[in-house]
């Protein structure tokens, strides 16, 4: 029985997470209503009270939960024994199959625009965990292209070219299209890396 009720508090409590950033992404937190989370989620107002203290709160647990899915993510890809650019390649399909899934989809675009709305302690364990994946990015970039060890200056910007072009996928990419998000993430990986090493070559024959 007890099991049950843990069950039953925690599908509630993801019910309240999914609606609130559903509602986030298309109003933005600043214009949401606890009104408006509890009837997305189909429960009262001080049902969602009971689970969440604040709207805060809320957009709290839904960026942490989020990063630490992210996180998963990049343990999973890079902690492989694959070659280095067997697990970009890894890396960037599950970033991309899972901001075009519609949970985090929607607590994706959440991140992207509101994370500011939060506390400054909180958001600064949200940026310090971006902070580590971005880094986990950049190591991995070296290992791919070695020459970017002699060129250090263009690892950080190429890491945040990067995500600059993974982070805005769930703003355009629709699952009607004809490239499945995997079709997608190789597309990206490869346009990607080809432009690095471009990016190299070119940096190499403005020294010479």
């Amino acid at each position: 029985m007890a099991r049950s009720r843990s069950n039953e508090h925690d599908t509630v409590k993801q019910t309240i997470l999914e609606a609130a950033a559903k509602l986030f992404a298309v109003k933005g937190f600043a214009s949401a209503s606890m009104n408006e989370i509890a009837d997305g989620a189909g429960i009262s107002k001080a049902g969602v009270y009971h689970y969440f203290e604040s709207k805060i709160e809320i957009l709290r647990v839904m960026l942490t939960e989020h990063l630490s899915a992210v996180s998963e993510i990049a343990d999973e890809s890079f902690g492989s024994s694959d070659a280095p650019r067997v697990k970009f390649h890894t890396f960037t399909r599950l970033l991309i199959e899972s901001y075009t899934r519609s949970a985090s989809r929607h607590q994706h675009a959440v991140l992207m625009r509101d994370i500011d709305f939060l506390p400054p302690k909180d958001r600064e364990f949200i940026v310090s965990a971006e902070r580590r994946i971005i880094r986990s990015v950049e190591r991995l970039l070296q290992s791919i292209h070695p020459e970017l060890l002699e060129r250090p200056y263009l690892t950080r910007p190429l890491a945040m070219l990067f995500f600059g072009m993974i982070n805005w996928t769930d703003n355009w990419y629709s699952e009607k299209g004809r490239l499945s998000p995997e079709e997608l993430a190789t597309l990206a990986s490869e346009l990607f890396l080809g432009g690095v090493e471009q990016a190299i070559a070119s940096a190499a024959q403005a020294v010479g």
